[in-house]
């Protein structure tokens, strides 16, 4: 294009949207080499320098609007010198030109060949000669944008101003109100303040900071991206703990807003004493510190009533004796101001200023361990030394004591303690523990607690127990193992004790536990296995422990209350253990075989234990590859028969959670069958359950083949016969079948919704039918199945309203009630996204007062759209609001859950808009009255909330 004349430039100063084009088209001319900015400079001479203010600004605007739109590398150090010497100048113009020389200059400095010399010169001339106060906002956060890119990327330059350029700042910050720009100043200003030398000009630079200490401002609601006052008060914080010459200040301007009574400006003076620890080295705060003491005592000491201030006090105390700990004249003078005030009041347990006195000691123990540690052991000692110590006050003592051991271990300050004082203090827990071996002791809960405090101790202190303390102790513990009513966990102990001393625990705890195994009752049995397998990860003892389980589980003469208590502990082992621990057994002990033989070879086993049994085949099947899974299959399955008890709970434990991807073709016709006839003729409800378990999850991971597929279609061939016949249990087998096919995604699947579908009118079978979608519909956790379809909820959902949908339409309360089960499954994006069909089913299903479990259901969905304030039930509260208020009645059928659901629903309603709820206010809040008077406290609780909501509706300082 060619080179602009004062015509097109006049024309373009006309208006803004002329100047922008203009600007843009000159950028992209100049970008192209088309010709040099000192030409356009040169035309544009006439706007530059006119005598008419309003062209000088238009002039100045365009100048400014193409550095702007220019890339940051176009311009050469000759042509940037040029430009900045014009821009330097024109400060001097009318404040109205202003804002255009306020956007050249930003362009200017981040261009990038812009001579570093030229910065220093730039903001001598801004100083100079005009004030950043006195611009518009807008330009203001572009002039703190400037300082803040400069601060970052020229700091030599800047530093050669000296205090030329931190007394311009200050100027420029002085009197600044936008949170807007404080946000942006509070940000940078941290970095600038640590950086750069405030020579004599700190306290000044810190009295800009501390007039706005507390923040004290509302973020507007209509800003998307408003900023919050904690946001501001928290970037203020740290500008005035920048840097260490603020430090004076600091505490003074904290300690004197502590005083305030607003609860805001005393955790703000808090928190700026809490970043004054830590930012500001001990030796500067230590001049200070009896002022922070003092006043943070007033807070912590008795305490304040509001628990986020003496949280927040006890913070900023520990981090001054944290950062203080490492240098021991100023940690031991820190430490002694505190113990001085709080020692003589943990003399006590009963004073009103022992729990402030404990808080504050644990901070002590916390910053310098080795110590405060022992002073405050040491007073505890002294009070447990007195004759007229109870049992209250020792566990209160006992708590506090363990809080110490548990501080000091983390600070590797434990053996650092003073021995006299620590072993005195274990011995007096030990004997605490001891009072159980006495033949009077009366075992009651209260009496425990105490017991539970010595362990607590005990629990922190292991490493520091002396032989002699640590042979008591076995005494107790063995004592504690065999009594025959107490059952105490001790279980941290002796994993500790035995990390550190395992022959002393092997010889003193697991080998009395082991060798009198026999004559203990089964009380005792128990405690040990509980106490024993934590222990059996240490090598140690994994050996020892083991053959006790192995022993007493496949022993031909163990009683079966005694092997089933060691089948459970076998269990607990196997989910504690990792895989490969498990497939190490398995190999070396052949624990399946084991197992296996014991369920199909042992008279009088109990379900119970062949629970255990399939549990524990379950848990070791699942962790061998898939090789070794598909041998024991091999080996085992054939010989399983089914109406057998025994071998169907070991095919459970086999088969239950085996692997995908192994084949089952050679089995699944006779697996099938077998299950099938077993659900149908057995009474027993737990085989029928391990039954129709294994069928869903043989269905749901079978191979998708003809054969399989037939094989599945004979099964249901044989249900619906049965069905016909009127038969309940055929109706809940084929629900469970059809619950695999459905979560794996098989078509088949729809064809068995299909058929409950039809169910749902039967005389006799619709209940039956309606709980099918129930199952179908459910989660169960200890259900394998692995093969999921993606979007199968989504799918079920799309087919059973497609098999369903007409005979809803009908309102058959099985239909309904089938229906709701399958919505409890469906996620609710799909349930929204047919709102306009399911809301009317939704609301019949609460007029039709169904049994509690659905109306439930029913209730949590409508609740769940109405806590988003979804407008499809704004726009249908006139169906909603009298269901609830006659589901919240007491009545037979309205159950407690049922009535509290249909109060809360009642209550989220009261979030939609005011002038949607008073038509309803005044009923709602009569019919509501019943509900208060309800037998059940929680029922008149929520109605309470409910009542209260209501009757608040269109209040002043309401909705």
């Amino acid at each position: 294009m060619t080179t602009p004349t004062r015509a097109t430039l006049e024309k373009a100063l006309k208006s803004d949207k002329k100047l922008l084009k203009a600007a843009t088209q000159i950028a992209e001319d100049l970008s192209s080499k088309a010709y040099d900015i000192s030409t356009l400079a040169e035309e544009l001479g006439f706007a530059l320098s006119s005598p008419d203010m309003e062209e000088r600004v238009a002039g100045t605007n365009l100048l400014s609007a193409v550095l702007v739109a220019l890339p940051q590398d176009l311009l050469q150090e000759r042509q940037l010198e040029f430009l900045s010497t014009f821009y330097m100048d024109r400060l001097r113009d009318h404040h109205n030109v202003m804002p255009a020389i306020i956007d050249g200059i930003d362009a200017l400095v981040h261009m990038k060949a812009l001579p570093p010399a030229q910065v220093p010169q730039i903001l001598q001339s801004f100083f100079e000669h005009t004030t950043c106060q006195s611009q518009t906002r807008g330009d203001r956060t572009k002039l703190f944008n400037i300082f803040q890119y400069l601060t970052i990327n020229f700091k030599k330059e800047l530093q050669t101003m000296a205090g030329d350029f931190v007394y311009g700042l200050i100027n420029s910050i002085d009197g600044e109100r936008d949170p807007r720009n404080l946000d942006i100043i509070f940000t940078f200003m941290p970095e600038y303040l640590s950086t750069y030398p405030l020579l004599h000009l700190a306290e000044e630079m810190f009295e800009i900071f501390a007039c706005y200490f507390p923040i004290d401002f509302n973020p507007s609601k209509q800003d998307p991206a408003a900023i919050t006052r904690d946001e501001l008060a928290a970037k203020l914080t740290n500008c005035l703990v920048a840097n260490n010459e603020f430090a004076e200040g600091t505490v003074v301007l904290a300690i004197e807003k502590l005083e305030s009574e607003l609860l805001v400006a005393k955790l703000d003076s808090i928190e700026l004493l809490h970043q004054a620890a830590l930012k500001f080295p001990p030796s500067v705060l230590e001049p200070h510190f009896d002022q922070i003491w003092q006043a943070l005592k007033t807070e912590t000491f008795p305490g304040n009533d509001n628990e986020e201030i003496l949280k927040a006090s006890l913070k900023a105390l520990s981090a001054l004796l944290e950062r203080a700990s490492h240098l021991p004249d100023i940690s031991h003078s820190y430490q002694s101001s505190i113990l001085g005030v709080i020692l003589p009041h943990l003399s006590d347990v009963n004073q009103r200023l022992f729990h402030p006195a404990t808080g504050i000691a644990l901070v002590c123990v916390a910053g310098d361990a080795p110590y405060a540690a022992d002073k405050i052991l040491n007073s505890f000692l002294l009070k447990l030394q007195a004759t007229d110590v109870g049992p209250e006050q020792r566990i209160k003592i006992y708590h506090i004591v363990s809080q110490v051991y548990k501080l000091s271990a983390l600070r590797d300050s434990l053996q650092k303690l003073d021995t006299t004082i620590r072993e005195s203090l274990q011995d007096d827990v030990i004997a605490s523990l001891r009072l159980i071996e006495q033949d009077g002791f009366d075992a009651k809960q209260e009496d425990l607690e105490l017991q539970k405090a010595s362990l607590s101790v005990l629990n922190e202190s292991a490493p520091v127990l002396s032989e002699k303390q640590r042979a008591l102790v076995y005494k107790a513990l063995v004592q504690l193992i065999s009594h025959p009513s107490i059952d105490l966990d001790f279980t941290v102990l002796t994993v500790s004790l035995g990390a550190l001393q395992p022959v002393e625990v092997q010889s003193n705890f697991i080998d009395v536990c082991v060798r009198n195994f026999e004559i203990f009752s089964n009380f005792v049995k128990r405690k040990i296995y509980d106490n024993l397998l934590p222990l059996l990860p240490q090598m140690a003892f994994t050996q020892r422990i083991l053959d006790l389980i192995m022993t007493q589980s496949f022993k031909n003469t163990s009683a079966e209350p005694i092997r089933l208590l060691a089948l459970e502990a076998l269990n607990k082992l196997l989910l504690l253990e990792d895989q490969r621990f498990i497939v190490d057994l398995q190999q070396e002990s052949n624990l399946l075989h084991k197992l296996i033989e014991l369920g199909q070879h042992t008279e009088g086993l109990s379900l119970q234990s062949l629970e255990q049994i399939a549990g524990a085949l379950s848990r070791i099947t699942q962790q061998l590859p898939l090789s070794e899974q598909s041998a024991i299959v091999s080996e085992y399955l054939p010989g399983l028969n089914l109406n057998v008890s025994a071998d169907l709970y070991i095919t459970k434990g086999l088969l239950g959670y085996l692997h995908k991807d192994i084949a089952l073709d050679d089995h699944f016709d006779r697996l099938l069958t077998d299950l099938t006839q077993l659900s149908l003729s057995t009474d027993n409800e737990q085989l029928r359950v391990i039954a129709h378990h294994l069928l869903c999850s043989m269905v749901n991971k079978m191979e998708s083949n003809p054969a399989n597929l037939g094989k599945v279609k004979k099964i249901t061939q044989q249900l619906k016969i049965a069905i016909k016949k009127g038969d309940v249990r055929a109706v809940e087998i084929l629900a469970w079948v059809g619950k695999g096919l459905v979560v794996a995604g098989f078509d088949e699947a729809a064809d068995i919704v299909g058929d409950l579908s039809d169910l749902l009118k039967h005389p006799s079978l619709s209940t039956a039918a309606a709980l099918g979608f129930d199952i179908i519909a459910a989660e169960y956790p200890e259900l394998d199945l692995p093969v999921v379809k993606f979007l199968y909820k989504q799918k079920l959902f799309h087919t059973i309203m497609g098999k369903m949908g007409s005979k809803l339409a009908d309102y058959c309360v099985h239909h309904l009630k089938a229906f709701v089960y399958v919505l409890k499954a469906t996620p609710q994006a799909v349930i929204k996204l047919n709102i306009e069909q399911l809301g009317p089913l939704l609301f019949k299903s609460l007029e039709e007062h169904n049994e509690a479990q659905s109306l439930c259901i029913a209730l949590g969905i409508c609740e769940k759209f109405v806590g988003q304030q979804d407008a499809y039930f704004q726009g249908h509260l006139a169906h909603l609001i009298p269901s609830c208020l006659e589901l919240s009645k007491y009545k037979a059928q309205h159950t407690m859950q049922v009535r509290i659901a249909a109060l809360q629903l009642l209550y989220d309603i009261t979030k939609y808009p005011t002038f949607v709820l008073l038509p309803h206010k005044v009923d709602v809040t009569l019919a509501l009255a019943a509900a208060l008077d309800d037998p059940k406290r929680l029922v008149r609780n929520t109605a309470v909330k409910a009542r209260n909501a209501w009757y608040l509706v269109g209040a002043a300082s309401g909705n």
